[in-house]
């Protein structure tokens, strides 16, 4: 299956299922993103971190408990490589978000926008808010 074909398939099981925190039967933004870099790296980040906070701000705790300031410095040490420019993400690729509301959001490039899942469903974002871009796969 090419790119394309894994990440569409990724977004849309993942954004159809109902929101809830750190539960894989359900999914949250940091879900939705471990589970694309499961599809396009072959990883098992969505068994090695579901189940490990059941909030917003269990899961800013379960990160804090593991070292980690910010998505940005989480995603950096998961995947073994520095972030590259927002400007520079792909299709695909996995990109942190700062909204409105202050929070970090994962979302997945698909082309000139940032998808994203919220508790009131998916929303596109602008380069704008991208503070950080992993390329996947």
């Amino acid at each position: 299956m090419n790119r394309f074909r894994v990440v569409q398939a990724t977004l849309e099981r993942e954004l159809a299922k109902p929101y809830a925190y750190g539960d894989p039967a359900r999914s949250d933004c940091f879900m939705m993103g471990c589970a694309l870099v499961d599809a396009l790296e072959g990883r098992s980040t969505v068994r090695a971190y579901a189940g490990t906070y059941k909030t917003l701000t269990g899961a800013q705790k379960a990160l804090r408990k593991r070292g980690f300031s910010s998505l940005t410095d989480f995603w950096t040490t998961e995947l073994g490589r520095p972030p590259v420019a927002p400007a520079e993400a792909q299709f695909g690729d996995l990109v942190i978000l700062t909204l409105d509301d202050g929070a970090e959001h994962v979302a997945i490039c698909i082309g000139t926008r940032f998808r994203t899942k919220t508790p009131d469903g998916s929303t596109d974002h602008a380069l704008a808010d991208v503070v950080a871009a992993f390329h996947i796969g």
